[in-house]
This record gives structure tokens, sequence and C-alpha cells, in this order.
């Protein structure tokens, strides 16, 4: 289809260029006419036959030019021989923009490669930071949980004083100051137990990441050799 639109089209077109020759040059070029007009014929049906063909789809309609298309579609594009071979296809913003993606991700997984490698130098350097994060981590709930514990005494304490205080004076009319520190500690408690959570996911976290660190550096010196 491509090929016979371009030969109707390069045959005009040649048509054009001979009519173009002023006529003294034609008297004088009679007898080479024959190879000139095939001359022009192949030279511009060759031009013609070499342009690229564009093929897209707009609103469900596929469409075919000679031009590329707008840059309002942005739906990606085809570019065709005279044949109807695809030579390149244009990929669409969103196809380009996932295909950036893609590699940014690709880049960072060798950079992380690369810094495992040279940061650990066998296995066990890669276990022992593990351990030794997690046990960070371990430490820290352990405090809080002692922190909690202290907090808790102490809260006892101040409710059995102001049990005492409204025993005698009536509900709500112990001293503000014991009201004061019995809301304080509850706070203190509660942040207490929120921080153990947050450390408690983030060791979640840890571990999972140094396993996959573990495998990925398992697999890299098995490639190395």
């Amino acid at each position: 289809m491509f090929q016979a639109l371009r030969l109707t089209d390069c045959s005009a077109d040649a048509r054009k260029s001979i009519g173009s020759v002023p006529p003294s040059t034609r008297n004088a070029a009679s007898m080479r006419a024959p190879a000139m007009l095939s001359a022009v014929l192949l030279l511009v049906c060759s031009s013609a036959m070499a342009e690229p063909v564009y093929k897209y789809e707009d609103r469900g309609l596929v469409i075919y030019q000679d031009r590329a298309p707008d840059s309002i579609q942005d739906n990606g594009h085809s570019i065709l021989n005279n044949q109807g071979v695809v030579l390149e296809q244009v990929l669409s913003r969103q196809e380009r923009r996932e295909a950036r993606k893609l590699e940014r991700e690709k880049e960072l997984a060798r950079i992380r490669d690369r810094a495992l490698l040279a940061t650990f130098t066998t296995e066990d350097d890669l276990i022992r930071t593990r351990d030794d994060r997690i046990g960070m981590i371990d430490g820290l709930i352990s405090r809080l949980d002692d922190r909690i514990r202290i907090l808790s005494e102490r809260l006892a304490i101040v409710d059995k004083r102001v049990q005492m205080q409204e025993k005698s004076q009536g509900p709500g009319k112990a001293q503000d100051s014991l009201y004061a520190e019995q809301r304080s500690i509850q706070r203190n408690i509660e942040n207490a137990w929120s921080l153990i959570d947050s450390k408690a996911a983030e060791r979640g976290e840890v571990a999972d990441k140094f396993e996959d660190d573990l495998l990925r550096y398992r697999e890299l010196k098995a490639q190395r050799g």
C-alpha cells in the first residue's frame, strides 16, 4: 500500500521535474530523453520511497502520515518504512517515565551492590553488624520497659494518695498537684509504650533489610567466584 502511494506521487514529481526543463534544453537533449527520464524517475522514486511513514492511534483510529505526530499527541508512535516494517518504536510519555524510573532503580541497585561489597569483607562481618544494630534496638526497648515499670510504680503511689484524699475530702477534692502528677505519669507511660512500638517496628525492618543484604551478598560473592 505504502509503495503504491509513493510510486504514484514520485511519478507526478518526475513529470513536474521534466516539465520544468527549458524548451531549448529539451530540444538539444531529445536523443537522451529516455535515459534522462529513467534517471529522474529512479532518483525521485528512490527519494520518496526512503521517506518514513508514521503510525499512531488517535481516539481509537489508526493514523498513517508522512510526518511525526504533533507534540500534543504523546501516546507513542511507530516509524515504518515503505514496506510497512517498523524501524523504530517511540514510547509514550508514560512509558518514558516508567523506563526512566526503572533505570533509576537499576542504578540504585548497582550502587547498593558496590556498597555492600565495599563495606563487608566477609559474611561474618555483615552478620556481626546486623546483630549489633538489632542489639542496640533491643537494649533501648529494654530500658523503656524499665522506665514503664518505674513509672507504673510511681503512678500506683500517686493513685493511692489521691484515693486517700478523695476519701476524706470527697471526689475530685485531692490536691491539684497530685492530679497534675497523675496525668504527667500517665502521659509518660503512654509515650514510652508508643516508642516501644516504634522501635519494635524498626527492629523488624532492620532484620528484614539485613536478611535481604545477606542473601544478595552471597549472590554477589558467588558471581565473583
